[in-house]
This record gives structure tokens, C-alpha cells and sequence, in this order.
């Protein structure tokens, strides 16, 4: 079975030997029944059904499962990843992140350690201009390398646009 149905299930089934009958796409969020007790058996029996193999997961993630501490800390954010995303166990709704966009560009060495210069300068409002102008650059640098390249008829624009179109 897949990673979500197995969690899923696991949770259905861990709510159920509690004798909770949690009713899907209903009145009442999965997290609002789970206790941490809940929780901490999901994540063992689904440690156990990597192990038996019973779950399935793609060949390049295999030393993840063979590492406990490894596969342990995966199970985790599995876990928590669906009682988050998982319309049926949240009233039907879709996931909305909190802070959308928050983590954009967070694999950029530069921008790291932009941010870490920065916290180390508060108080010098001189270089955190600096700082925050670099940052913004290399947003900026980033944004523009990742925008997708498209053709513009400019003929079907208005002529008061076409001075704009740069293909």
C-alpha cells in the first residue's frame, strides 16, 4: 500500500482499538481525537509496516528505511504531513499553508548565508540595508532565473504596449 493509505489506515485503525469512531469528512478535525499516545503508536506500526515492507516507498529511499533514527524522523513528518493535508480527516477542507511562499528560495547558499550575517548585524541599521538590499537582489536574481520563458504576440496588443514586448 502507499504511504498515505497506510497512514491513513493506521490511523483510522489506532482511533478504532480506542474505541473512537471518527467519522471522515465530518464535524470534528482527526486532530482534535488524536491524543500524543495516538500518535506515538501511528508512528510505531508504521515503522513496522516499513520494515515488513509493507508499505511501498521508491528504491533510492531503501538507507533511509534500513536507518531507524533516519526512517523514524521520516514517519514522523509522514504523520504529521496528513493529518494536516488530509481533506477527510479535516472537515473536507483543502490544506492551506500558513505562511505560504515562506520557505521560497530556502536551498540558495547565498541567501543562507545572507540571513545569517543579518542576524548578526541587528542593531547596525547601515549594513542591514545593505544586507536586506542584497537579499532582495538575490531574491530578485532567483525570481528571474526561474521565470519561464514565454512569446508574446505583439501584434495583438494594444500599440500602446508593444514597446513593451522585448521578444
Amino acid at each position: 500500500m502507499n504511504q498515505k493509505q497506510a497512514t491513513v489506515s493506521t490511523i483510522l485503525a489506532v482511533l478504532s482499538e480506542r474505541d473512537v469512531e471518527y467519522e471522515l469528512n465530518g464535524d470534528v478535525t482527526i486532530a482534535e481525537v488524536l491524543t500524543d499516545t495516538d500518535k506515538a503508536t501511528v508512528r510505531t506500526t508504521l515503522f513496522d509496516m516499513f520494515r515488513a515492507g509493507s508499505v511501498t516507498y521508491k528504491s533510492e529511499f531503501q538507507p533511509k528505511v534500513d536507518d531507524d533514527a533516519e526512517l523514524k524522523k521520516y514517519i514522523s513528518g509522514l504523520v504529521n504531513n496528513w493529518i494536516r493535508k488530509e481533506k477527510s480527516f479535516n472537515c473536507g477542507q483543502a490544506y492551506v499553508a500558513k505562511n505560504p511562499g515562506s520557505r521560497a528560495h530556502s536551498g540558495d547558499e547565498q541567501l543562507k548565508e545572507l540571513k545569517k550575517l543579518s542576524a548578526q548585524c541587528i542593531g547596525d541599521d547601515e549594513a542591514m540595508a545593505l544586507i536586506t538590499d542584497a537579499i532582495v537582489a538575490r531574491q530578485a536574481e532567483i525570481a528571474k532565473d526561474n521565470a519561464k520563458t514565454v512569446t508574446i504576440n505583439a501584434d495583438a496588443l494594444p500599440d500602446s504596449l508593444k514597446h513593451l514586448v522585448n521578444n
